[in-house]
């Protein structure tokens, strides 16, 4: 396969945490799966009728121990909109 089957991310909320996860299901130019045992995130890339292009991400986690430490787990909601506003002025960079 052209692409990589897993992946480190290192967390920019606790950059001694590095992420060791699996990439689960890969579509170019559709959708990319990613994650470990405890749960997955997914992109998704979809185009509508007008030509526009719509992005998504959503992440599940959970597991047996997931109550134990979800209480240590910091909110990442202000990554996840900060990725996002990043990728749409990347994507206005490569407008023709």
């Amino acid at each position: 396969m052209p692409w990589a089957r897993k992946i480190r991310l290192k967390s920019k909320l606790d950059e001694k945490r590095t992420f060791k996860l699996k990439v689960k299901e890969f579509e170019p130019n559709k959708k990319l799966v990613w994650g470990d045992g405890q749960g997955n995130r997914v992109y998704t890339i979809t185009k509508n009728g007008s030509g526009m292009v719509i992005f998504s991400m959503s992440e599940k986690i959970g597991g047996l121990m997931f109550p134990m430490y979800a209480k240590m787990i910091p909110p990442f909601d202000q990554s996840f909109e900060q990725f996002a506003a990043d990728l749409k002025k990347e994507s206005k960079n490569d407008e023709p």
